[in-house]
């Protein structure tokens, strides 16, 4: 469900057994790479949970049909909106409607992420709680980057706060003394330490064209089941796999990951097969060359940063249904929902009208998978306060 909330609370990150307190210190990514198979320690990252159930529009699955053309608007020659063929792909954070409360709540998570190793020892945990700990710190330091410079439209072009830098480049955490970049996670301690391309997946760029941002954090426990539902959805996606005449077109992200894959086209090649359903397996079929050159920067927000009442046209409604438990998105205030998302819930709601007439809602299309509960943590969880006014099914 996504809501549009006014409300505050603040994340608290504890940890399922007690652990010593150590000092802060190497400025080296070394230290980083200590892990203790035997740990049963959790981290509760239930805080984070919370923000992305209300802050990301859930987007059905890719059908491998392009977006073609200019989104029809009625009354109005001016569409400021994403006109890409990716434009109905992946989840989106819907930053125009991210209050003071929901920042603060982000900027707290991001903190207390960072100083996590500093208050416990993080070679006692496990490879998969460390590894759920740095793809949540990554994805919250990233939302929280884009939130303080919106309204965006592309994600390359961003600069970190207060830098000129890219807000890849950019040194804009700091872990146990350690200034760290997004990069720095992503290509100097997680693809080197973990020797499995499915990695790749728990990283959301910030852009359509990049993974999905789940609803729901990583967790140590389930983290490679989740990134075998990310990687499903992005294999099976335009934005990952397309043909061509001649070759196989697939995201620019392989290439940044070549290190994962040796033998570089033929385990890539391999990987995707791995997470293709029968439609894509046709098209992996024939060997033909790899390029990876599929790239898509729009932000993966719900309105391509446009915010606000803007041009001359009437709001859309959806067509096509008298089913009057069908939210009619005529009604909705432009404020809450400007033209430009206007055309994406559009597309959401008909997707998943489809879906429910071929009684595939849940099933295969169904991006976020149900996982059993993890292990007894102490739980401390935040509380919300206020009201929250509901819009429609994120």
């Amino acid at each position: 469900m996504l809501r549009i909330l006014s409300c505050v609370f603040i994340p608290i990150l504890l940890i399922g057994a007690a652990s010593a307190q150590t000092d802060a210190t190497p400025a080296s990514l070394e230290r980083f790479q200590a892990y203790d198979p035997e740990s049963t320690q959790v981290i509760n990252f239930e805080a984070w949970s919370e923000i992305l159930n209300d802050i990301v529009l859930r987007v059905p699955a890719s059908r491998r049909q392009a977006a073609r053309g200019r989104p029809q608007q009625t009354g109005t020659a001016i569409y400021r909106g994403n006109t890409s063929r990716y434009r109905y792909e992946g989840n989106r954070v819907i930053y125009h409607l991210i209050d003071d409360g929901y920042e603060g709540a982000i900027r707290d998570f991001r903190i207390a992420m960072e100083d996590l190793p500093n208050r416990i020892d993080f070679a006692s945990l496990s490879s998969d709680q460390q590894l759920a700990y740095w793809f949540n710190l990554h994805n919250a330091a990233l939302i929280e980057q884009v939130m303080g410079r919106y309204p965006e439209s592309r994600i390359n072009r961003t600069r970190a706060l207060g830098s000129s830098e890219s807000v890849f480049e950019a040194k804009i955490l700091n872990v146990a003394g350690v200034p760290l970049s997004l990069d720095d996670i992503r290509l100097r301690i997680v693809y080197p330490q973990w020797d499995d391309p499915r990695v790749i997946y728990g990283f959301h760029n910030g852009s359509i064209g990049g993974p999905n941002i789940r609803r729901e954090a990583f967790r140590g426990t389930q983290v490679w089941s989740q990134l075998d539902s990310n990687a499903t959805d992005f294999v099976n996606s335009l934005r990952g796999v397309e043909l061509s005449d001649n070759d196989l077109r697939v995201s620019q992200i392989y290439a940044e990951a070549r290190p994962l894959f040796p033998d570089f086209e033929t385990d890539l090649h391999a990987h995707l097969t791995r997470f293709a359903n029968d439609n894509t397996a046709r098209q992996l079929e024939g060997n033909r060359p790899i390029a990876t050159d599929v790239v898509e920067w729009h932000i993966a927000d719900m309105t391509n940063g446009v915010i606000g009442c803007t041009g001359s046209g009437s709001p859309l409604e959806i067509s096509g249904t008298s089913n009057p438990n069908v939210v009619n998105l005529s009604s909705m205030n432009c404020n809450i929902v400007p033209q430009t998302g206007l055309v994406l819930l559009q597309y959401v709601f008909e997707e998943r009208l489809r879906l429910i007439r071929e009684n595939a809602l849940g099933t295969v299309n169904t991006v976020d998978i149900e996982t059993p509960s993890e292990q007894p943590i102490i739980n401390m969880t935040p509380s919300f306060g206020g009201n929250r006014e509901e819009t429609p099914e994120g």
